[in-house]
């Protein structure tokens, strides 16, 4: 498991690769993630970072839930911020999500500036059948990105939202065939590329700059209330189904 990186011209690739368990982040995977943003942002010889599963099936499933059950993720201290980081980063980022793409996965993409899907891509925002609250910019920012009745439905229900459908919304710029998310995402990269970067910068500044959304303020609530309930039964007895395979027996307690 690791996070591959390969370099085409001016555009760096990030390759998500922990395909035995479609790709979720473990063992130190989401910190590589973080470590590999860095660096492409410190690098003046990239100008576009796409970032994709390895394989045909995943983008990625997120965190590794044993991870979140025995705490060791909690532990590091890093919280979303590994998914959160092409926000702050001045150069675009473009996901290539070639499967499904859940959880902190979804907040990944949310956080990208691009979004390319294949046609067996699913969105999934499970947090409120695993007994958490779904965070990392998903009650401020999905809402900016898909029509709010879609994102609170999304939520609420803890059900996928298809390819097909993240495409009509807009949600997704571009639909591909399986296998071919990553080819379509390099070719939107490298028109970018070709692009005077200084202007690409202030594009993606100036948008974030206009965004009437109080996001700090957003955030601040999600983070305490994420960790308000995270601690709760109903956050455990969500997680502890999802390993046996069962209905999750919720108290609101």
């Amino acid at each position: 498991m690791e996070i591959r990186r390969e370099t085409r011209g001016a555009i760096r690739i990030l390759t998500i690769a922990n395909e035995r368990i479609h790709n979720a982040f473990g063992e130190g995977m989401a910190k590589s993630l973080l470590d590999e943003f860095d660096d492409a942002e410190r690098d003046p010889a990239i100008r576009v970072v796409v970032v994709t599963g390895a394989g045909s099936a995943a983008f990625s499933t997120g965190h590794d839930l044993k991870e979140i059950e025995n705490g060791s993720y909690q532990d590091t201290g890093l919280g979303e911020a590994p998914f959160l980081r092409p926000l702050t980063m001045s150069k675009p980022v473009i996901a290539a999500v070639n499967g499904h793409c859940y959880a902190a996965a979804f907040i990944l993409a949310l956080s990208c500036d691009i979004r390319v899907a294949s046609r067996n891509a699913a969105f999934g925002s499970p947090g409120a059948r695993l007994g958490m609250l779904p965070e990392g910019g998903q009650l401020s920012r999905l809402p900016t990105l898909l029509p709010r009745s879609i994102a609170l439905e999304m939520m609420m229900t803890a059900q996928p939202l298809s390819s097909e459908d993240a495409y009509r919304l807009g949600f997704v710029s571009h639909l591909a065939e399986v296998g071919e998310a990553l080819e379509i995402a390099l070719s939107v990269a490298e028109k970018i590329a070709a692009n005077a970067p200084a202007v690409i910068s202030s594009i993606k500044n100036g948008l974030k700059d206009s965004d009437p959304v109080d996001y700090e303020r957003a955030e601040a609530y999600e983070f305490a209330e994420a960790r308000r309930l995270e601690k709760g039964a109903d956050a455990k007895e969500g997680v502890r189904a999802f390993f046996e395979k069962r209905a999750p027996v919720f108290t609101g307690q």
